[in-house]
């Protein structure tokens, strides 16, 4: 059958087909384009008009590569959510990234207290505003949008009921909102009766795979022949863990404008180490658990091409890369997560800016400021991967890494050396992969994850990165946990 992977990132989308049998396994990117939160009346929001004008471009792209489509399905990114009334759109979605998404969330703090949110929730993510914060911003400056609602969606759920899908709600993208219970798989009434905030909003939860309809006939290539349209993994860090060879031994690594650090497990983990060192648990396919922690990842670096690109100076990696071998290693550190990176400004002065602050080497030209980014995203994430060994009270032997950063030789290098652990980077589009495994569950070709994970091992070849050197990272992580974080 003949798949299509719609997998739109906080900074971009691609469209993907994909053909999969119970023995063979092909994917290939069909289109791809640009996406960024757009400056709407003081607010950063989601254009979805013309997201739905590349996804329908993207089935077009797919539809001039084969005879015909069988399912379409749309993942995402987390946390953002739109509301409706009586099926339209009360305003554009707000992004995470807006200044003022978590106006009121020492507030929410001060009211349930953070061990209360976790919990509940299994969520112990605090530097990211998520759906629960939103919502009790809206409530606190908006009630009156709060009032007029009638359904919340989150974004691919609203993208799939904008090309025609009915409305639902999914568990993987649902999971990233703080506002549901991870043993259940349910939503977490009593924590929101608590706080106050409407809950008839909230759609009914379905695990992956559920089937929306059909694609509506403005947007399928064939009008006459729509595709199905499923819900696949529709979080893209449920379906890229959900496309990579992942083993017991192993931690994940999703790269994109996040990293997402973790490890697969068939149960929530809410301990007190866990709450701790903030972990979250988001849900997974086939009844899995991700414990894992957000960083704040290529984010960083696709800002910084942004200024550049502006700038009228060179931005293709090939060529940023190659600057960043050049440039002294490990001269300076940045987190990631600090408060003084921002959507707003220059991003190459924001990380001089820090560096300068900090009584570091500022970095100068464009492979200074790269290095010292890809130093720090590694730096962070090795402290990361400390802290999910101490709450599992197990140590990963190897990471699984999915996400751009499989491409970046550089970074994967420095990912395996910082961490002291063997790197297996692929495939390149795990998140694809695994939203078209979700797909050929939900049609009857692969009967669970893990005959979809024996295929992908069959049909893929990892790059392999092995540490060079045992330790020697050990005082870039001690100055990462002393830098600032505003």
């Amino acid at each position: 059958m003949n798949h299509v992977a719609i997998d739109l990132g906080a900074s971009g989308g691609t469209v993907f087909l994909g053909s999969v049998t119970s023995s063979s396994f092909t994917v290939e990117e069909v289109y791809r384009f640009d996406n960024r939160p757009i400056d709407r009346d003081g607010r950063y929001v989601w254009d979805l008009d013309t997201l739905v004008d590349h996804i329908t471009a993207g089935l077009d792209a797919a539809a001039d590569h084969t005879d015909g489509l069988d399912t379409v399905g749309i993942d995402t990114w987390g946390l953002d959510f739109g509301l409706l009334e009586d099926g339209e759109l009360l305003r554009a979605p707000t992004s995470y990234r807006d200044p003022e998404a978590a106006a009121t969330c020492e507030e929410l703090f001060d009211v349930a207290g953070k061990r209360r949110l976790f919990e509940a929730t299994g969520i112990a993510n605090w530097n990211t505003p998520n759906a629960l914060w939103q919502l009790h911003t809206i409530a606190e400056y908006d009630p009156e949008l709060l009032e007029r609602a009638d359904e919340l969606l989150m974004i691919p759920q609203l993208l799939s009921l904008l090309v025609g899908g009915r409305p639902i709600g999914e568990v993987t993208v649902a999971s990233t909102t703080q506002m549901v219970d991870p043993e259940s798989r349910t939503w977490a009434i009593d924590l929101l009766e608590e706080l106050g905030l409407p809950t008839d909003l909230l759609p009914s939860l379905a695990e992956p795979g559920e089937r929306l309809g059909t694609v509506d006939e403005r947007v399928a290539p064939d009008p006459d022949a729509p595709p199905e349209l499923l819900a696949p993994a529709s979080h893209d860090t449920a379906a890229a863990v959900a496309g990579l060879p992942l083993t017991d031994d192993a931690a994940f690594l999703n790269t994109g404008s996040w990293f997402i650090l973790g490890v697969e497990r068939d149960e929530p983990v809410r301990t007190t180490a866990a709450f701790e060192h903030s972990l979250s648990n988001e849900l997974g396919v086939d009844d899995t658990v991700r414990l894992l922690k957000n960083v704040n990842g290529f984010f960083l670096l696709e800002e910084c091409r942004s200024a550049w690109r502006e700038a009228r100076e060179p931005t293709d990696y090939e060529h940023l890369l190659s600057a960043a071998r050049r440039a002294p290693p490990r001269a300076a550190l940045v987190d990631p997560d600090a408060d003084a990176f921002s959507i707003e400004g220059s991003m190459p002065e924001q990380v001089r800016s820090y560096c300068r602050r900090t009584d570091q080497p500022v970095p100068t030209g464009q492979g200074g400021v790269v290095r010292c980014l890809l130093d720090s995203l590694v730096t962070k994430t090795a402290l990361v991967l400390d802290q999910l060994a101490t709450a599992v009270d197990e140590t990963p032997t190897r990471i699984a890494l999915g996400g751009g950063g499989v491409r970046n030789e550089l970074f994967c290098q420095l990912l395996a050396d910082a961490t002291d652990r063997t790197v297996t980077a692929g495939p390149v589009e795990a998140t694809a992969v695994g939203n078209l495994l979700t797909q050929a569950i939900a049609v009857g070709t692969l009967s669970d994850i893990e005959a979809g994970r024996r295929l992908i091992r069959a049909s893929f070849e990892p790059t392999t990165y092995e540490p060079a050197g045992a330790g020697g990272w050990d005082r870039e992580k001690n100055k990462m946990r002393d830098l600032p974080t505003d």
